[in-house]
Formats: C-alpha cells, structure tokens, sequence
C-alpha cells in the first residue's frame, strides 16, 4: 500500500528474489515503477525475526561456539549459544546472517 494515497499495489513475489521470505505485515519496501507496473522490489537490510526452534545449547567453553536455529519464517541460521527458542535476532537479509538480538 502507498503510505501516502493508501493505493493498493500488488507486487509480484519473485520480485523480492530470495529475499521474499523476509516479508512481514507493515514492512516498508521499496518497489520502483514503470507505466504504473512494479518492475523491481526490495526489503531492508536488516529484519527482526522470531527463534521458532534452537537446539539445546551446549556447555560453555572459551572460544565462541555457534548453533543453528530455526527461524519463524522457515529459515536456519547460525546464532551464538546463548540465543534460545522465542528469542528475536535481528537477520542480515543480503547474507542471511545473524546480527545482534533485537
């Protein structure tokens, strides 16, 4: 929708690339137009993203040790230990990767 006249626009999927799975209710995207047709789109660089599965963490040692979670929106990413299951992070969407918790 265009936050200005609330115009609904429908914007292909495949549009987004493999970045549509980021999409969430009240993002801001940008979409560029041609003769009133949406010709590209793109989300931002960062999104907040809910942890939906984590495996049991394992036990403390002195180098930093990753793990993989599941991810709200079905994808895995790797994470510090200490995030667990219902914990937000905030997601690189261009690499995929973990960032900071939200």
């Amino acid at each position: 929708m265009e936050p200005e006249t609330y115009e609904q626009l429908d914007v292909p999927k495949h549009l987004f690339g493999e970045c549509y799975v980021y999409l969430q209710d009240d993002m801001k995207v940008n979409v560029q137009l041609y003769n009133e047709r949406a010709t590209s789109a793109s989300i931002p660089t960062r999104v907040t993203c809910t942890v939906a599965e984590s495996e049991i963490p394992m036990r403390a040692s002195a180098t930093p040790q990753y793990k993989k979670v599941l991810l709200d929106n079905g994808l895995t990413v790797q994470v510090p230990k200490h995030i667990v299951e219902g914990d937000k992070i905030i997601v690189n969407t261009i690499d995929h990767s973990y960032m900071s918790r939200a």
